[in-house]
């Protein structure tokens, strides 16, 4: 092609935009400058909501493991709220710091962790907000509770609202994660189901609500309601491919293993205070979280690769 006809090739590329933007008119300008600005003011704002649920859930977790007389609650549920404050010190507070500063950096996969992390803190600080009796923290993990979910909302708007999968993964990955998370609904839905029925058709409440002092168990609504449908959401998204559905597999299965390993800390202050502990429920919930975290690594190490 000679130089004229490039001119005239560049001017009428130039003229079809113009064409176009005009076209468009200064409303679709305007609406994707304020897009960005909403962008630029919502990630900073989630990140440092995230940052104080880091800092506080620290606080409260190191306060509950070694202030003795913090929990007024019968022993049994001490046990359980002294196993996830260990598992939120020991965990989820060094994936949260660590994938906050990942997220800051760009590194793909630290999205999903971190609402993986945030979706564990609102699991479990419902709980302390609602079925730990009063104590001096009790405003503490109502201002986690609420930092949590903000956090979550703005940063996982535009994840459960993006037309495209935001981390890929091998069809034999979607596979095996899709039906690990299907198989974990399925016994858990079962077993809180079962619980349910027995004590809604024989009056007599279940052993773990009895041990606890509550009415009722906080556990059955959170996961019948809220986790477990969305985990289902999750597994069919990542199997078929399908967005934002698949976009919360990562997230649900880090949820999974924090919350495997809150249990296994349960048990572990169980075993210490003298009380029998169930070694084949102990073993599966240890497989379960195993699981749980091997995936979520592979399926990070993966994306990391596809976007290198």
């Amino acid at each position: 092609m000679n130089k004229t006809g490039q001119y005239l090739g560049a001017s009428v590329l130039d003229r079809t935009r113009r064409d176009t933007a005009s076209l468009r008119g200064p409303g679709a300008r305007t609406d994707s400058r304020a897009a960005e600005l909403n962008s630029m003011v919502r990630r900073p704002m989630a990140e440092a909501l995230a940052w104080a649920v880091a800092i506080l859930s620290a606080i409260t977790a190191v306060a509950g493991l070694f202030w003795s007389t913090l929990y007024r609650d019968a022993p049994f549920w001490i046990q359980q709220a002294r196993g996830i404050d260990l598992a939120t010190l020991l965990l989820a507070v060094p994936i949260l710091v660590v994938s906050l500063l990942l997220l800051h950096r760009g590194w793909p996969p630290a999205m999903s962790v971190v609402i993986g992390v945030l979706l564990y803190d609102i699991y479990n600080y419902t709980i302390y907000s609602t079925s730990i009796a009063m104590n001096r923290l009790s405003f503490v993990y109502i201002a986690i509770l609420g930092l949590c979910v903000w956090s979550l909302i703005l940063l996982a708007l535009p994840v459960a609202t993006t037309s495209s999968v935001v981390l890929r993964m091998d069809t034999s990955v979607a596979r095996v994660v899709g039906g690990f998370l299907l198989a974990v609904v399925v016994l858990f839905g079962l077993l809180w189901l079962s619980q349910i029925a027995s004590a809604t058709f024989t009056g007599v409440a279940p052993t773990d609500v009895t041990r606890s002092g509550l009415p009722a168990n906080p556990v059955y609504a959170l996961d019948l309601a809220i986790f477990l449908p969305l985990a289902v959401i999750a597994a069919i998204g990542v199997l078929r491919g399908v967005a934002p559905a698949a976009n919360f597999a990562v997230p649900m299965l880090l949820w999974v293993f924090l919350t495997s390993a809150g249990v296994a800390g349960g048990f572990l202050f169980a075993a210490r205070a003298g009380d029998q502990v169930p070694a084949a429920v102990l073993m599966l919930i240890a497989a379960i979280g195993i699981v749980a975290i091997v995936l979520t690594l592979v399926a990070s190490v993966g994306a990391t690769k596809a976007v290198t």
